[in-house]
């Protein structure tokens, strides 16, 4: 996470050095060995840390590669999960596997691991008729090469941020990327023109109801932006209520239940909150066999103008792997 330094700070430029000396230093080391998946692999990443949107992006690739005929297969890390090995979700253990996995798995066959590669060759035992790799998060993750990277940031651009501690920069922006992937919360919004020439697309974030009613409520949140989210969950709802705020992956306790349930007596019970809380809340509001009634929203996002342009270049790189690579090892 940001220590939000002043970038006039020395010990800034200090932290920051040593950071970016230990990340070229580290990829270095774990590129040594790195190859390819035997199925086209699409990587949506980052350059910066914190919520860029990477979750919801990867969503709306793999329904548009489901749509064109294609079997995605999500790979992720598996944040603040317990797996040790790869592993596909089989399940509904959420602190096994991670709040994100099981957001995917909701969707999409779902490998959760930290080696990459090693999840790359669990998914070729999935049943599917062309199979794409779909990495939620994983560009820093250098044993596995990508076929085709898409970078994705939101109103804070990765070019006019710093590295970590003083900004959110990860790593020095490269060009070794093929699309940016622009995340907005206003349709009326105009882009700068794109770094480097790389092509930018934009997209509007739109927060929709998945289940439950519109009711007022108490409002909580535990995601990377907590403040914003809890702003578009109460704008998309048309209400303003009281909130609570809680960490990124947050691990909810009986304790926590117990706090929610009693600020949320005097809405009836009703509580609003993330898809990503929700499949952690759910299973342990049931337990309890508490009163709390959850209203479910989720962030999906949509494109601002044309993204043909965008499906075509990676289908063309989709369709040339299969070709050249995986037909071959078939």
């Amino acid at each position: 996470m940001s220590m939000h330094l002043n970038p006039l700070n020395p010990l800034g430029f200090i932290l920051g050095a040593y950071y970016l000396l230990g990340q070229k230093i580290d990829r270095a080391r774990r590129s040594t060995n790195a190859n390819y998946a035997k199925y086209p692999t699409i990587c949506v990443g980052n350059f910066q840390s914190g919520g860029t949107g990477k979750t919801p992006a990867t969503i709306w690739v793999a329904k548009q590669l489901k749509a064109l005929g294609y079997s995605p297969i999500i790979l992720i890390r598996g944040y603040k999960g317990s797996v040790k090995k790869s592993a596909i979700i089989d399940g509904n253990d959420t602190y096994t596997y991670g709040d994100e996995a099981m957001l995917h798995a909701q969707h999409f066959p779902t490998v959760v691991g930290k080696n990459r590669r090693e999840s790359a060759q669990l998914a070729s035992t999935i049943i599917g008729d062309k199979k794409v790799l779909v990495m939620d998060d994983g560009l820093q993750h250098y044993e596995l090469f990508k076929d085709f990277s898409i970078v994705c940031q939101k109103s804070h651009r990765f070019e006019l941020d710093h590295m970590l501690p003083i900004g959110r920069l990860r790593e020095i922006p490269h060009t070794n990327i093929d699309v940016i992937l622009t995340q907005i919360n206003d349709a009326g919004y105009h882009p700068v023109k794109s770094w480097k020439g790389i092509p930018e697309y934009t997209f509007e974030r739109i927060t929709t109801l998945v289940s439950g009613s519109k009711e007022k409520g108490l409002v909580i949140c535990g995601v990377a932006n907590p403040d914003d989210c809890l702003y578009q969950i109460q704008k998309a709802g048309g209400f303003v209520e009281d909130e609570m705020k809680f960490r990124d992956h947050h691990r909810y306790s009986v304790a926590d239940l117990a706090g929610i349930q009693k600020a949320s007596k005097k809405y009836d019970y009703r509580v609003h909150c993330t898809a990503k809380d929700a499949v952690k809340l759910a299973p342990l509001v049931k337990a309890e066999n508490s009163p709390v009634k959850l209203s479910v929203w989720d962030v999906e996002i949509q494109p601002v103008g044309d993204v043909q342009p965008l499906l075509d270049i990676m289908v063309a790189k989709i369709d040339e792997v299969f070709e050249n690579r995986t037909n071959k090892q078939v």
